[in-house]
C-alpha cells in the first residue's frame, strides 16, 4: 500500500509541474506595469513607454549614486 501511494504522489507531482509549465505568461500593461526596460549596456538602461513608445535612456556611473535619465523622446 505504500508503494502505491508512492506512485499516486509522484504522478499528482508530474501532473501538478506540467500544469504550470504550460500556463501562458500574463502580462498585462496596467497603471504599474506601462514601462519596460531593456538593458543598453553595464551601466545603461532603455526605458520604454509601452503605451505611447517614447524611451528614455538613463545610465549609473557608480553604485551608490542614482541613475541620471534623459528626457522622454517625442
Amino acid at each position: 500500500m505504500k508503494k502505491g501511494s508512492v506512485v499516486v504522489i509522484g504522478i499528482a507531482i508530474l501532473f501538478a509541474a506540467q500544469q504550470a509549465q504550460t500556463e501562458p505568461d500574463r502580462q498585462t500593461a496596467g497603471p504599474q506595469g506601462a514601462y519596460e526596460g531593456i538593458v543598453a549596456s553595464e551601466n545603461a538602461v532603455w526605458i520604454v513607454d509601452t503605451r505611447s513608445g517614447r524611451v528614455r535612456k538613463c545610465t549609473q556611473e557608480f553604485s551608490d549614486q542614482t541613475p541620471r535619465c534623459s528626457g522622454f523622446s517625442d
